[in-house]
């Protein structure tokens, strides 16, 4: 972890002697100027500055060639980096926790969203006699792919609520327009879904909401504290052996993030595909990004209090984490990086 924090420093001082002319008209020469990153279902919101820092440019501002490459979920994104056919990983920062356990270490150096905004759902017929997730006892509950975070967010409520995460049948629908049809179809009773799933389902009158961590309010319900959701992660010796590649990729979604904060819903919708607008709807997006623009993350850092009400959280559904001793937490993420990008860098 220090490693990580020394090359960042020593990268911003030698930036810093070339002088302040040069750092504005020349980028850095990086390691790896073609990335691929991995992603659980990039059509989710929830991946909302990911997508901005690719359509915006901020990627090729930054002399980046990235590729982002789309899974059905986030277990799937994991696997993808872990077993080297990525670079860069696009996924909830819990991921990183679970993997130091399994000695697979990555490092996230930057966040996209401070709450999961996730929510679960359920059919109008289970809605009329809601008695909580106990009602949900025997039922099909949609999430993006199983071990994704939108399943571990089922395994939490169903824990805390005296059950068991196998009372419940999991069943991944991925995060796009295959939601809708596996909740038509009878496929699913219940999805844990982000938007524009949640809304989606809502707006068609196929689903009521139950749980909704789009807000601090909902994500302390369900987590008990700031839960952070996706992030920017790789190996640590990526980050050692590419650090001027990082750097560029932090900057690049810092950028992001300052978008989304200040952008107009109109601003943001003019960048989206529409093939990324699933239902097409452009005033149901805009009420979308309403709801959900509070779960991103201001300034891509990565708290000690989200990062140890992840660490409380995975201990109770995930008895690895729980069992294991001596995790390194701090090893888990650095914010090295979006400090430089915030000073400039």
């Amino acid at each position: 972890m220090k490693s990580l924090h020394l090359l960042a420093a020593t990268l911003a001082i030698g930036l810093g002697l070339a002088g302040p002319a040069l750092a504005q008209t020349a980028k850095p020469q990086l390691e790896k100027p073609d990335v691929t990153i991995a992603v659980g279902g990039k059509l989710a919101l929830y991946y909302l500055p990911l997508n901005i820092a690719d359509l915006k440019g901020f990627f090729r501002e930054e002399g980046l060639n990235v590729t982002v490459a789309d899974f059905q979920g986030g277990s799937k994104s994991v696997q993808a980096v872990v077993g080297g056919s990525a670079d860069v990983l696009s996924s909830a920062y819990e991921h990183m926790i679970n993997l130091q356990v399994l000695d697979q270490p990555l490092t996230t150096f930057v966040l996209q969203g401070r709450y999961p905004g996730f929510v679960l759902s359920v059919t109008p017929e289970l809605a009329k006699d809601w008695k909580g997730v106990e009602s949900l006892v025997g039922k099909n509950v949609g999430v993006t792919a199983p071990g994704s975070s939108t399943n571990k967010m089922i395994d939490l409520l169903m824990i805390r609520a005296g059950l068991k995460p196998s009372d419940v049948s999991i069943i991944g629908v991925g995060a796009g327009p295959s939601v809708l049809a596996a909740f038509r179809n009878g496929q699913i009773q219940a999805p844990v879904q982000a938007d524009p799933a949640s809304t989606l389902l809502v707006s068609e009158g196929l689903a009521e909401p139950k749980v909704d961590t789009r807000t601090l309010e909902g994500t302390q319900q369900v987590y008990g504290g700031p839960m952070p959701a996706a992030s920017l992660s790789a190996t640590t010796a990526f980050i050692e052996k590419n650090p001027k590649t990082v750097q560029a990729l932090t900057n690049a979604m810092v950028k992001a993030l300052h978008f989304i904060q200040t952008a107009s819903n109109d601003e943001i919708l003019d960048v989206l595909p529409a093939d990324m607008m699933v239902g097409g709807d452009r005033k149901l997006y805009s009420q979308m990004l309403d709801r959900v623009r509070p779960a991103f993350s201001p300034d891509g850092r990565l708290s000690k209090e989200a990062v140890e009400t992840t660490y409380e959280a995975l201990k109770i559904y995930n008895p690895k984490v729980r069992d294991a001793k001596n995790v390194d937490l701090d090893a888990t993420y650095t914010n090295a990086f979006v400090d430089k990008a915030g000073a400039g860098g």
